[in-house]
C-alpha cells in the first residue's frame, strides 16, 4: 500500500508568470510567484503534490485610490471588461525534491482573471481576482 509523506525539498528558482492586461482606462501588469509552502509525494515517487501560496503583484499605469479590496467587496461589485489579455511570460517555480534527487517545474495555469477598477489596494492598483490550476512537471 502506498504511503502519502511530506517531502523535503529546496526552492531552486521561482519566475513569476507575468500577465498584460488592457481594460478601457488603464494598462497593467500582473505577477504572479507560486510558493511552495509544501510537497506531498507518493513513497514510490511516482506523484507529486505541491501545496502552493501564491503572492501577486499588480503594476497599472494609473494608480489612484479609492475603496480598499476585500472579498466581501468583490461580490457585490462587477468586473471591468478586459479588451486583452497577453501571457508576456509563463514563468514557474523549481524544485529539488532531496530523496529521490530529482528536480520538477511547478507552473501555475490562469483559468479566470477579473479587474475590479472600482475597488483599489493601498497602492492605487485595481483589485484582482484570479483563479488556477498548477501543474508539476519532472525534469
Amino acid at each position: 500500500m502506498l504511503q502519502i509523506i511530506r517531502a523535503k525539498y529546496e526552492v531552486k528558482k521561482i519566475n513569476p508568470t507575468k500577465i498584460s492586461i488592457k481594460t478601457k482606462e488603464e494598462n497593467l501588469i500582473i505577477q504572479i510567484f507560486f510558493i511552495p509552502i509544501a510537497v506531498f509525494v507518493t513513497s514510490d515517487y511516482k506523484s507529486i503534490s505541491p501545496i502552493i501560496n501564491p503572492v501577486i503583484a499588480i503594476d497599472t499605469d494609473k494608480p489612484k485610490y479609492g475603496e480598499l479590496c476585500s472579498p466581501i467587496k468583490i461580490s457585490s461589485h462587477t468586473p471591468e471588461k478586459i479588451e486583452e489579455q497577453k501571457i508576456l511570460d509563463e514563468g514557474g517555480t523549481e524544485i529539488y525534491l532531496n530523496e529521490n534527487e530529482r528536480e520538477y517545474l511547478i507552473k501555475g495555469k490562469i483559468t479566470n482573471l477579473n479587474i475590479y477598477t472600482d475597488l483599489r489596494d493601498q497602492l492605487g492598483n485595481p483589485c484582482v481576482n484570479i483563479s488556477w490550476t498548477v501543474l508539476t512537471i519532472a525534469k
